[in-house]
């Protein structure tokens, strides 16, 4: 089992006996130098804030790090190529779709389509019509959309998110095939 205790977009996890705490970088700079001391007195109306630990396996822990030296749709596309599952959280379903980097075709064909947030663009692939029923977007926009999407979410995910994620998707495709871990 791996401790995570890793830096991402200036965030760092520290854990004391109170629990544990996010630290942007210069508080963490100072909580190494003993400038800055994390303490908490309990009360029922502040209580510490603790982030939840999910066990994960071994391979999903290698699934994680694979993920980050090929890509995370290329590594789940080639691990589990019958599961439909996404890194999607609902937190995410205001964003607007520009934030993706997509060809000018599949933009486009997605503003025509009305679709302009992570969320409808979630709905829309998740139907049963999906991203083919939207009007000149063909095989090949559908893919670089699905790429494209499923990279970002991944991507914004916290280190224990994606472990998480890839156990997530270890037990859904064992509990389909009906074989334990």
């Amino acid at each position: 089992m791996r401790c995570f205790f890793i830096q991402e977009h200036s965030r760092h996890e520290v854990q004391t006996q109170w629990g544990c705490f996010c630290l942007d970088d210069a508080s963490y700079q100072d909580y190494l130098a003993g400038k800055l001391w994390i303490s908490w007195s309990p009360s029922k109306s502040n209580p510490p804030k603790t982030l939840p630990r999910r066990s994960v396996s071994s391979q999903a822990l290698r699934l994680c790090d694979e993920a980050a030296a090929k890509g995370a749709h290329a590594v789940f596309i080639s691990a589990f190529p019958e599961l439909q599952f996404s890194p999607y959280s609902k937190q995410m379903k205001e964003l607007s779709i520009q934030e993706l980097t997509l060809s000018v075709r599949s933009s486009n064909c997605l503003m025509r389509a009305g679709i302009d947030t992570f969320g409808k663009l979630e709905s829309a692939m998740n139907s049963e019509a999906g991203l083919m029923g939207i009007r000149n977007l063909g095989l090949k926009s559908r893919d670089e959309i699905r790429q494209v999407f499923f990279d970002f979410c991944y991507q914004i995910l916290s280190s224990d998110d994606k472990a998480a994620f890839w156990q997530e998707a270890l037990e859904k495709t064992n509990h389909e095939s009906g074989r334990l871990l």
